[in-house]
């Protein structure tokens, strides 16, 4: 039996387990999906990631087909059309990697993978039980009922594995009511093409990052009355980390991590939310009109396929209870608008695998370094979940007057005296990992 169990092979289980495998701890992971997922969730690696994932070699991996994006464009409707705020410059941080580093998240899943724990998959965790110095995992798959056991088990089967560790609705959710569409898309040759930009538009926002392969990340705020639902592609599987939203209590009616058993139902949805079902076509067009009227009209023609979610946030105030232990989207989620919550994730388990590799080589817990890294691991999905908040109230539609307010207001806010401020923010530097 393997000495740490994880359960969720989305990136961040995945990366747990091969750093824990490159220490010499035995893992598995156990996975409810039968397949690696081929949709692209959460593109971009901020650099506090990419510094410590060097060490292990996914670095490298990852930038080998990364697009390194070390500026951002913050965008609004003047007198004369579209115009520039201000800039957000990742490359004059002083930092290892001053750029964010984007690629489609297979390829991301790909890289931190490689020479990896091996994946069970098809395998539905639904219930962990403490029993002395081991846990046991119960789970359930096309050969039946099956029983694991280990020395360590760490949750990182996103919000759908919540249950398994927490009681249910012990851990506030806060539901916001925006609604977003997303696509990634062909553009033609622009100057622009390594640059970040978000346009803040009186209709919402539209945000564009750039793709490897001349393509965009298209994600733009929809509008409410252009039809009901939200059609739900935007579903992540177990253990993906995207983000959620709000500014709710990040405490109120918490429980403990490492309840004696729960329950794992359905798809991890992440924050990425999706709603009742919607006709594709119409979305689509939707999509199509958002890049029409905030300034990306090029790519409109390409934009098929579309997906849409809506957010939410929660951050849990405890991530272990003795043996048992949780990380990513299971513990904690923040709005995609900023995506910081697929980093969150990686760099909680780039904090825990090596204190679980004392802990299982010197058969001793590090509780008081365990309990340091829970704490900061809170912290900064407290930190994470505030900027992602103010993110998705500066993107919501307003009327033209205040449409002209923000943009006056951002463009002092992202002047040269605050915009290395912004950077550091937007680069996770106020992350407590980083």
């Amino acid at each position: 039996m393997p000495e740490v169990l994880i359960v969720g092979a989305g990136p961040v289980g995945i990366m747990l387990g091969a750093e824990l495998t490159r220490r010499g701890v035995e893992a598995v992971v156990l996975e409810r999906r039968t397949a690696v997922g081929a949709a692209s969730r959460a593109i971009g690696l901020h650099a506090p990631v990419l510094a410590a994932l060097e060490d292990g070699g996914a670095t490298e991996r990852i930038l080998a087909g990364a697009v390194r994006v070390a500026r951002g464009e913050c965008r609004g409707l003047g007198a004369d059309g579209w115009e520039r705020l201000g800039t957000v410059r990742f490359d004059r941080l002083s930092l290892r990697f001053p750029f964010v580093a984007t690629l489609p998240q297979p390829a991301t899943e790909a890289a931190l993978g490689h020479g990896g724990a091996p994946v069970v998959r098809g395998e539905t965790v639904t219930a962990i039980r403490r029993d002395g110095d081991r846990v046991r995992v119960l789970s359930s798959g096309a050969d039946g009922q099956r029983e694991w056991d280990a020395a360590v088990v760490v949750v990182a089967g996103g919000s759908a594995a919540r249950d398994l560790v927490y009681r249910p609705g012990a851990i506030a959710v806060r539901h916001y009511p925006d609604r977003y569409l997303m696509v990634d898309a062909p553009v033609p040759e622009r100057a622009d093409a390594e640059t970040a930009v978000v346009t803040l538009a009186p209709g919402g926002v539209l945000e564009s990052f750039p793709l490897p392969g001349g393509r965009r990340r298209f994600v733009a705020w929809d509008r409410r009355d252009a039809g009901a639902g939200s059609g739900g592609a935007g579903a992540a599987g177990a253990g993906s980390g995207s983000d959620s939203a709000g500014a709710g209590s990040d405490s109120a009616g918490a429980g403990s991590a490492g309840a004696e058993s729960g329950s794992l139902a359905g798809a991890g949805a992440g924050s990425l939310a999706g709603t009742a079902a919607e006709d594709p076509a119409e979305r689509d067009r939707r999509l199509r009109r958002a890049l029409e009227e905030r300034g990306e009209a090029d790519a409109a023609a390409s934009a098929i396929g579309g997906t849409s979610f809506r957010v939410r946030r929660t951050v849990a105030p405890r991530l272990r209870r003795g043996r048992v232990l949780v990380v990513g989207d299971a513990a904690h989620e923040v709005s995609p608008i900023g995506g910081q919550g697929l980093n969150l994730g990686l760099l909680d388990a780039a904090g825990l695998a090596p204190l679980l590799t004392g802990w299982l080589h010197t058969g001793s817990a590090p509780n008081l370094d365990l309990e340091r890294w829970e704490q900061r691991r809170v912290r900064s999905a407290r930190i994470a979940a505030g900027i992602a908040t103010l993110n998705t109230a500066l993107g919501r539609p307003l009327g033209p007057r205040a449409d002209a307010a923000r943009s006056a207001a951002l463009r002092v806010a992202l002047s040269a005296a605050s915009a290395r401020v912004f950077a550091h923010a937007y680069a996770m530097g106020f992350d407590r990992g980083a």
